[in-house]
């Protein structure tokens, strides 16, 4: 696994060991299976379909870069305010994938990214993921924000790794619903903190979603953990 990105590259190793350890697959054909490999509108609309997320991602990114030019930020000084990065994949457990972090800042030690991610056939998550030696004071800020308004809908992840991102009842907890000592036994138990805003794409809303908007408004709500 890639320890920036969080997304897994297939090793000449791995690729070895999956052709040697397959189990015994059948040849038969289920009727799903003709009908599914019979079926190529998926195929014909997946290259535009990602050049136009990416589209939106390089949007969002322009207008979080103005932002951060115009008013003090809460980034860490190491922080890359300028450039961001964008990553493309085929397989994220299953899924192709496409991610923008901006801003962002990875270390050995500490991690500060505002990560948006299209997730093929789950989510749209602004996410922002942080990680630092004295974590208290970020703990007692969530604490302090979670019950406002515009933190009804934000997860809070609970799972070892930052890098889960299916939105389930295993990974994450709805944060306005959490405890104060769940929130506290949580983060000091996984030692990051990852707060994200899930929107599902097959929701009919998602249609007029603006992700520029959306991407924005998360950020500035996100960010206010980090923020005296």
């Amino acid at each position: 696994m890639n320890l920036v990105t969080g997304f897994s590259l297939p090793d000449k190793l791995s690729i070895q060991l999956s052709m040697t350890k397959q189990e015994p697959i059948s040849v038969e054909w289920s009727p799903l299976e003709v009908k599914l490999f019979n079926t190529v509108d998926i195929f014909l609309h997946k290259p535009a379909i990602m050049k136009k997320s990416e589209a939106n991602l390089n949007c969002l990114k322009q207008e979080v870069i103005k932002t951060l030019s115009q008013e003090p930020h809460p980034c860490p000084p190491e922080s890359d305010i300028v450039k961001g990065q964008i990553v493309r994949g085929e397989n994220h457990n299953g899924f192709p994938f496409i991610s923008l972090d901006m801003p962002q800042m990875f270390s050995k030690s500490k991690m500060f990214t505002y990560r948006t991610l299209f997730w093929w056939g789950h989510d749209l998550i602004f996410s922002l993921i942080l990680k630092q030696e004295n974590q208290s004071a970020l703990i007692e800020k969530l604490i302090q924000l979670k019950d406002h308004p515009e933190w009804e809908y934000i997860q809070l992840a609970t799972t070892p790794t930052p890098w889960e991102w299916k939105k389930s009842m295993n990974n994450f907890i709805p944060l306005h619903q959490a405890s104060e000592t769940k929130i506290r036994d949580t983060i000091n138990t996984v030692n990051y903190i990852k707060l994200c805003r899930f929107y599902p794409l097959a929701s009919p809303d998602f249609l007029e979603l603006n992700w520029t908007d959306a991407g924005l408004a998360s950020w500035e709500t996100l960010s206010k953990v980090c923020s005296d």
